[in-house]
Order: C-alpha cells, then structure tokens, then sequence
C-alpha cells in the first residue's frame, strides 16, 4: 500500500460519539461531537426577512381589490346607517345596545334570551368557511380576512409613499436622509390614522355614532371608549402595518 492510499484510509478505530470523556474499549478512541439539531440549541422562531411585495395586476388583483373596498366600506360606514324602529327606539341600523341588553340589526332586535340565534348564525358561517375551503381553497385567507385586507390597504399607503418593490428596497438601502425621513414618517403616520378610524369604527357599533363621534372630539366620551380605540388601533397598526405575514405564520 502506498503512502497516499494509507493516508486516504480511514481510521477504522475512531468513531464519533456524543459522549465526551466517557470509556471505551482499548484500542478505540472516542470523539466528542455536538448534536445540531437539539432542543436546548434549536431556535423557536425563525428570523424574519423582510417581505417587499410587487405591484399585482390580473383578474384577480382586481377583483381583491373590489372585495377589500366593499368590506372596509361595510366596517366604516354600516355605524352611521339609520334605521326607523318608531319611539323610543335607537335608529342606529347595527347597534351593541349593553345598557338595554339588546343587540338591533336593521330590521331584527334580539335580546339575551334569543341569543341562540346568532349562535346558529355563527355556527353556520364556521359550516360555510369549511365548505368554501374545500372546495376553493384558501379563499376566506386571501380575500376576506381581517389581517389580509388591513395588510392589503397598509401596502398600498406604504406603496404610495415609497414605491413599488425596487424603489422600497433602494430607499431601505439607502442612509437617512431627509428623503428617507419623510416618506417613512409619512407612511407610519397615514397607517395610524387608518389604525385610529379602524379604532373608532369599531365603538361606533356600541353606541349612537354621530353622539358618540361629538363626545370624542370634545373629550365627553366615556374613558372606556377612548381605551378601547387605543387597543384596537395599537392592534390594526402592529399586525396589520408591522407584523404583517407573521401573524398568519405564528398566530
């Protein structure tokens, strides 16, 4: 044998063993070695790349951005429809009356006791999002989803400001500067405002809006309302504006 081949042989005296320091037979060395793969050293999250989401065009961007204009016109503007019940009724079309238990949907008015038919109503809604799924797949996660459509509207604002994909990644590459500055201040400020209407919107359904509207601009409102304003646009700002796709991938 020569001495290359001797030196190209492998030492079949040596193994690898996860025991460091431990005895083995004469003749056989032990080779400490370190799993990759533990549980003490694997990482639980996975660190996050920034997503830099391309201009769509097509069919069904259009249509995404028709469902995305009807369900945020639904949310923001259902509070303020009217609906004549005749005396001493609210003439708020949708309202969450707690004072008086009772829940008014234009025509209906149910109160605790009959409470079993929005259980129902849920129960089919859950039955419906099942069969959509099987049958179209993730329909519900790519049109109608509350994280999908604030996402969706908080990249288009952010696309107004900086850009479509290529200029974001230059203007995120790029040192700060006055340019830099405006369009990234411009862009959070626009998504709080949509976070504060979105907060607004949703205790609107709790109480007369255009009342409730006067009270918050004068500082009247109950101290409740402004509390809950303030969670739901910290959350519409957080998980629709920064989070983003990691709600849907830990959430």
């Amino acid at each position: 044998m020569s001495n290359v081949d001797a030196a190209n042989k492998p030492d079949r005296d040596a193994y690898i063993s996860p025991l460091a320091g431990s005895e083995a037979a004469p003749g056989i060395a032990v080779v400490a070695a370190e799993a990759v793969n533990r549980k003490e050293t694997r990482d639980l999250y996975a660190g996050r790349q920034k997503i830099y989401a391309r201009r769509a065009k097509g069919l069904f961007r259009n249509i995404k951005w028709i469902v995305m204009i009807l369900t945020l016109g639904i949310y923001y503007v259902l509070p303020w429809l009217r609906w004549n019940r005749g005396p001493h009724l609210p003439d708020q079309a949708v309202l969450l009356d707690f004072p008086t238990r009772r829940f008014f949907f234009f025509f209906l008015e149910i109160w605790p006791q009959e409470f079993y038919y929005v259980t129902g109503l849920l129960v089919l809604a859950s039955l419906a999002l099942f069969l959509i799924t099987s049958v179209a797949g993730r329909v519900w996660c790519g049109y109608t989803c509350p994280q999908t459509v604030w996402t969706d509207l908080m990249i288009a604002v952010e696309r107004f400001w900086q850009g479509d994909r290529n200029q974001r990644m230059r203007l995120d590459k790029e040192p700060w500067g006055a340019n830099k500055i405006f369009r990234k201040v411009m862009t959070h400020l626009s998504w709080l405002l949509i976070a504060l209407a979105t907060g607004g919107a949703f205790v609107f359904y709790f109480d007369d809006a255009p009342k409730l509207a006067r009270e918050l601009v004068t500082g009247n409102a109950p101290a409740i309302a402004y509390m809950f304003i303030g969670i739901f646009a910290g959350t519409t700002y957080l998980l629709g504006g920064i989070a983003r796709e990691q709600v849907c991938i830990y959430m």
